[in-house]
């Protein structure tokens, strides 16, 4: 992520009197203030003495203000140094003091490569010890500034890239799996969803995808004997429905489409002998409309039968 500053343009024309005015102010804003109204000695004062919440980039950027203003160019250098070494991403806006902005640039330069090696410890830390969300931002921030021109060009920073791409998508990994593992678990947590109690008059088929069909116990096909043998070398074909009932019996039989007028009564009547286990939904019997496509081929003997 980038981090930028914007500048303050006001400055405050105050009266000789006025550091003692902000005594009781927020420290921070009492020292911008005197930085503003040219007061920089005691806005340096103002910025030895912050409270730990305080914004320590604006802190740091302020006090090299005063140090530039005071021409302690070295001091300058070092707070804004401490910055970039702190936020390597920290980006000045154009609309600063330009010698700030170019010291600056100067000072991340300087401290880049050892805050790459920085990052990159601190990010690996953080996997080791399966802090994975902040290891996998400690490592997209990582590669976004070995991304940056001071180092892009650099064959030394070429290995920590490859290691830092490495563990940044072993992370993503691990963060994936750990998220549909958890998502399995609320799963299996959850209470399964009621099922509706079985209609006992409703006769359930193939497109009821939570019924279990009806598995055939006893189910012969009668042999097809061609009563002339101008039939023997013709084939039939037909569809028989039946319903099998709770108990797994042939409740009723019907032919959707005959196969042959002599035929379709012997088929009919043998299937009071079948027998199947029955269809069940939800772990209940229930009844079932069953299709069975019949072909009869006499000149094949033993080939009649259910496709």
């Amino acid at each position: 992520m980038k981090y930028r500053l914007h500048a303050t343009a006001i400055v405050l024309a105050l009266s000789a009197a006025a550091p003692r005015a902000f005594a009781a102010e927020d420290p921070l804003d009492a020292a911008k203030t005197l930085y503003l109204s040219a007061a920089y000695e005691e806005a340096l004062s103002a910025l030895s003495n912050l409270p730990t919440n305080v914004d320590v980039d604006q802190a740091d950027k302020f006090r090299a203000l005063c140090f530039l203003a005071l021409n302690r160019n070295r001091d300058a250098q070092q707070a804004l140094e401490t910055l970039a070494t702190r936020r390597p991403l920290l980006k000045f806006d154009d609309a600063e003091s330009p010698k700030l902005v170019m010291m600056f640039r100067d000072a991340r330069t300087k401290v880049l490569p050892a805050a790459a090696r920085t990052m990159y410890a601190s990010a690996k830390a953080s996997f080791e010890q399966g802090e994975l969300t902040k290891a996998a931002s400690g490592f997209a921030d990582l590669l976004s500034l070995l991304s940056e021109k001071e180092l892009a060009g650099q064959p030394a920073f070429a290995d920590l890239r490859m290691l830092a791409e490495g563990f940044s998508k072993l992370t993503d990994q691990q963060i994936a799996a750990e998220r549909a593992a958890a998502a399995l678990k609320t799963a299996a947590a959850a209470p399964a969803p009621p099922v509706a109690a079985p209609d006992p008059a409703r006769v359930y088929t193939s497109d009821d995808a939570d019924v279990i069909p009806p598995v055939a116990i006893e189910q012969t096909i009668p042999q097809w004997v061609p009563p002339t043998g101008n039939l023997r070398y013709q084939e039939f074909s037909g569809v028989l429905e039946i319903i099998v009932d709770e108990n797994g019996a042939v409740a009723s039989a019907a032919m959707a489409q005959r196969v042959n007028i002599i035929y379709d009564q012997v088929l009919l009547s043998a299937t009071k002998r079948w027998r199947y286990r029955p269809a069940q939904r939800g772990g209940k019997p229930v009844k079932y409309r069953k299709l069975l496509n019949i072909v009869l081929r006499p000149a094949a003997p033993g080939t009649e039968g259910i496709q």
